[in-house]
């Protein structure tokens, strides 16, 4: 997934969300004062140098630094759970093949950031407020909230981390002060994302991908995400003591076997019922298999190796948060506590002694 979830192919980036948009360059923050240098300065400044992404091409130093950190910035988003969620329309973009979007928000934003960290450019577009208002910019998903403006700030550290520049360095702070100028007008709730929009779309949608499983064909982003996440939990349930020989003998002796006909079928059954559970809409990936009170009760479902206590179902829902660590969703993310209460709700169905 990496949920991150899979790679979410390009996603885009907070403070700027989709730029047609983004201050106007009288509103943009700047960071010169009498006793030191710009940032823009301290980052390379005007200085002439050759441009990798254009042969033949100069292009000064300063831009050429936000430019990469910007773009890192981008693919970081992409693999970023709290979100990737708010950008589907750049991702349905890039899913179908369609860069421009991508080219423009990496474009715009380092010509804001460049405006804003004292470079000689101009940025044109619409001031943040109505930047990162669905209402007044239709690439905008959903508000903003504090949580994920400041997961959009951890971004651009790990960002600027990717292109050299330690998150301790002084210019990093610099480029934190400069951030949080920005949080008043961009924050526009204090709601979570989820209760803005349903899991599935925030796990990817409906958007086409890539399925890596099959080469040649398409899948949707949130049932890649969730397939992901099932395929690492199943692996984790087979190496944890608490699950693997009271209650999936049966499978792992076909796995042991070389038999894999058992864990794809339950790869399958398990993606689909959490895609119908968290939103999906795509009949072919409905769930159709048994209710949950039949599937673990072992006079019904001979593959059921014992009926659940409520320490194996606690086992397996912390099995569940491992798999989405293993596709890059922490433990403490709005995602997985979304999880957790779906979960959750399954609980009285599925424990029977």
């Amino acid at each position: 997934m990496k949920i991150r979830i899979t790679k979410v192919a390009m996603a885009l980036s907070l403070p700027a969300i989709l730029l047609s948009s983004c201050a106007k360059e009288d509103e943009a923050p700047k960071t010169t004062n009498n006793n030191e240098p710009s940032i823009y300065a301290d980052l390379g400044g005007s200085a002439m140098v050759d441009d990798p992404a254009n042969p033949g091409n100069q292009i000064e130093q300063g831009y050429l630094t936000l430019r990469s950190v910007v773009d890192s910035t981008i693919f970081v988003i992409a693999g970023d759970a709290e979100l990737n969620g708010y950008f589907a329309p750049l991702l349905a973009e890039v899913g179908s093949g369609e860069l421009s979007g991508f080219a423009s928000l990496s474009l715009s934003l380092t010509n804001f950031f460049a405006a804003a960290t004292g470079g000689e450019f101009t940025y044109n577009g619409l001031n943040m407020v109505d930047a990162h208002k669905p209402s007044t910019n239709r690439r905008n998903e959903f508000l903003v909230n504090n949580a994920a403006f400041d997961a959009f700030v951890g971004a651009v550290v790990t960002g600027a981390g990717k292109n050299g520049v330690p998150a301790n360095a002084p210019i990093i702070a610099r480029l934190g002060a400069l951030l949080e100028t920005l949080r008043e007008p961009i924050v526009q709730t204090t709601a979570d994302i989820s209760a803005q929009t349903d899991l599935y779309k925030r796990l990817g949608g409906n958007v086409m991908v890539d399925d890596p499983n099959n080469p040649g064909t398409k899948i949707e982003q949130g049932y890649l995400s969730l397939r992901s996440v099932v395929d690492s939990t199943i692996f984790v349930i087979a190496g944890d003591d608490r699950l693997n020989q009271e209650y999936f003998s049966v499978l792992l002796g076909e796995v042991g076997s070389g038999d894999l006909s058992g864990f794809s079928a339950l790869s399958l059954s398990l993606t689909n019922f959490f895609a119908t559970a968290t939103g999906a809409d795509n009949p072919a990936t409905a769930y159709t298999g048994m209710d949950m009170v039949s599937a673990h009760d072992p006079s019904i479902n001979a593959r059921m190796g014992a009926a659940a206590d409520d320490n194996a179902y606690n086992a397996f829902v912390e099995d569940v948060v491992i798999g989405a660590g293993k596709n890059g969703v922490e433990a403490n993310s709005s995602i997985v506590a979304d999880l957790g209460a779906l979960l959750e709700t399954l609980r009285g169905d599925i424990v029977q002694r």
